[in-house]
């Protein structure tokens, strides 16, 4: 399994935007004790989100406001941990227009 990230709106520097964070349980068993982790070197502190279940087959979706503060090419990471799933990982490019 893997987590799919995308941005919402134009990232420019200095101004508001959102990443979504998509993760879809493909195991047959619900996911116990999740935890969400996002980082983003020069975009944004990394943030870590509780959530508690995700059934069997269910989608999860998470959305986080940042403001980019630096222009540039630069890498937005997610990773997932539950009780039965470790390590799961997704990434992406960004690049940061200048204001």
């Amino acid at each position: 399994p893997f987590l799919v990230l995308q941005t919402k709106g134009e990232l420019v520097a200095g101004k508001e935007t959102s990443v979504i964070v998509e993760f879809t349980n493909p195991l047959k068993q619900t996911l116990d004790n999740v935890t969400l982790r996002l980082e983003g070197p020069g975009v944004l502190r990394t943030i870590k989100k509780q959530f508690g279940r995700i059934p069997m087959n269910s989608t999860l979706t998470w959305e986080v406001k940042f403001i980019p503060m630096r222009p540039g090419l630069r890498k937005l990471i997610a990773s997932l941990n539950s009780d039965a799933l470790r390590h799961v990982y997704g990434e992406l490019n960004v690049q940061i227009q200048k204001p």
